[in-house]
């Protein structure tokens, strides 16, 4: 099959009423996958997660059949993500891991055809860091991306593509907790990431690079950027200047009572909040999703606790570099906007951008909008650097 480009579509529909579904929903539309009727009649014959992973396996099934490999991945993605960890298939395999492996070795069929694109595993910490790489001849810069939270490279390989075209070497990394490396080596996130990034830049010799943080990446990627100068400009996309903070203020007058909680895990309310999160489909996999990811977390108590420590407050000091902010109106974590801003007070210069709903880029990483959010990095780039990388 011929490779085609994928081609980054606006707008922000309304494809189902669950907002998270509809979220993903879009994202497929975003990245060109699906066309948007086609996205409509999915969404109203999904009416629980149990449907979802059902119509999107034989969603895939049908689409690989046809090779359609980019649409395939993305079905089996889907349905991966919102399987629960520890759900098996009638083979007794974990069904997670075995629709991770189907979806990513379709991925890797429909980008393999990119002759610029290749990977490279690094060695770290005694085991392997998949790092993709778009190249190109005389390249204006480097530029070097990762993901956040339950985040795989291919989700986000087309930003490969387009900073390719746009003459830049690019390179995708996986981290701790991420993908490739929690599937197959069993390694949870930490939060020191400068030190899995530092890898990155040591082995391919790098210097003077943009760093882009994708979704709770906006917090990785400036924990890195504090402690590697190497990194001359940093991109939050987006912010997360306080990952618990966000949740507790998105859960309004209860936010108070709940942090009260995290802080005496021996309470007896715990026992009752524990089984509202497990009648609850979404609560459950969210709370599995963490257990699965971070290390030493097996209690929605340990959960909450643990986020605590994802936050930029303390190390938004430390940024001496370019940095560019970027947030959804409508994004959870958009609340700590005006802080992060003024939190950057050491960095050589800030630029923010609130992307709107009349864009149809307010939502989390501009899902709606893609093709705004990567034009605004581009011109940030192009604007600090005067068209040439400069860390002076």
């Amino acid at each position: 099959m011929k490779k085609e480009r994928v081609l980054f579509q606006a707008g922000y529909f309304r494809f189902h009423e669950d907002e998270g579904m509809n979220f993903q929903l879009n994202r497929f539309y975003t990245y060109g996958v699906f066309a948007k009727q086609e996205l409509m009649e999915l969404g109203s014959r999904i009416d629980s997660f149990e449907k979802w992973i059902a119509l999107f396996i034989e969603t895939g099934e049908k689409a690989e059949k046809e090779k359609d490999f980019l649409k395939a991945a993305t079905c089996y993605r889907a349905a991966q993500f919102y399987t629960l960890s520890g759900e098996k298939d009638a083979e007794g395999r974990s069904l997670k891991h075995v629709l991770y492996e189907r979806c990513v070795k379709l991925y890797n069929a429909y980008y393999g055809q990119l002759s610029y694109m290749s990977v490279t595993r690094i060695p770290f910490e005694g085991y392997e860091l998949p790092v993709y790489h778009a190249g190109c001849e005389d390249p204006r810069g480097i530029i070097v991306i990762h993901g956040g939270y339950d985040s795989i490279a291919q989700d986000l390989l087309a930003m490969l593509e387009y900073f390719h075209e746009k003459s830049y070497e690019a390179y995708f990394f996986e981290g701790p907790g991420q993908g490739e490396v929690l599937m197959h080596h069993g390694v949870r996130m930490t939060p020191e990431w400068e030190h899995c990034t530092g890898a990155v830049l040591d082995y391919f010799g790098l210097e003077d690079v943009t760093l882009i943080g994708v979704s709770l990446g906006g917090y990785l990627a400036t924990r890195a950027a504090a402690y590697d100068k190497r990194i001359s400009r940093l991109v939050m996309y987006d912010l997360i200047y306080d990952f618990y903070g966000a949740i507790l203020h998105k859960m309004g007058s209860f936010g108070k009572f709940f942090d009260y909680l995290t802080r005496h895990p021996k309470s007896i309310f715990w026992r009752w909040l524990d089984r509202k999160f497990d009648r609850k489909y979404f609560t459950k996999w969210l709370l599995k999703q963490g257990y699965a990811i971070y290390e030493d977390v097996h209690t929605p108590c340990e959960y909450f606790n643990h986020i605590r420590k994802y936050n930029t407050r303390e190390l938004s000091k430390l940024i001496s570099q370019d940095t560019l902010v970027l947030a959804g109106a409508a994004d959870l974590y958009t609340v700590f906007y005006r802080d992060q801003i003024d939190a950057l007070e050491n960095a050589r210069s800030v630029t923010g951008r609130l992307f709107t709903e009349e864009e149809q880029a307010d939502h989390h990483c501009q899902v709606g909008n893609m093709g705004l959010l990567l034009d605004t990095i581009a011109d940030w780039i192009g604007e600090k650097t005067n068209g040439k990388e400069s860390g002076t």
